[in-house]
């Protein structure tokens, strides 16, 4: 589990910076269901660790991954219950980056072709995408079906 949590590391603290910094900006239905999702799973660990927190991380001033390195600086002695909300939020994020690894490999020639003057960040590559799917390759169209466009 040490091994999985490691690999994980980088990119909860990603997310967790993006949702506890307000930086998750809705462009778009699917940016704003991440958010929503980023946003829940920031509270479930937290309320799945609060005591952990309390106990081993109180003096760990929060912000830029701190307390959740300060969690994994404990792994051997933190809750269960804190011990399986890090797993699922793991799991969850490895899922995820799975997803955008395969819509990068998919989308990167219709990202080229079709959205090359789009600004990156905030949604706005993806958005171009959505809305271009009509004109996409075949192969990316399957992956942006994956994405909801509404709410």
């Amino acid at each position: 589990m040490q091994r999985f949590l490691q690999k994980a590391t980088f990119g909860i603290f990603v997310c967790l910076t993006l949702v506890t910094a307000g930086n998750v900006q809705a462009q778009t239905a699917a940016t704003d269901k991440v958010g929503e999702r980023l946003e829940g799973a920031v509270q479930k660990l937290r309320a799945a660790c609060a005591d952990d927190l309390a106990k081993y991380c109180s003096s760990v001033t929060p912000g830029e991954g701190r307390l959740l390195y300060c969690l994994i600086a404990h792994e051997d002695k933190i809750s269960t219950k804190c011990d399986y909300a890090l797993y699922n939020a793991a799991r969850n994020l490895d899922r995820a980056i799975d997803f955008v690894e395969q819509a990068a490999d998919a989308c990167w020639p219709d990202i080229q072709k079709l959205c090359a003057d789009v600004p990156e960040g905030g949604g706005h590559i993806a958005q171009c995408l959505i809305s271009k799917k009509s004109t996409a390759s075949a192969d990316c169209q399957k992956i942006l079906e994956k994405i909801p466009t509404t709410k």
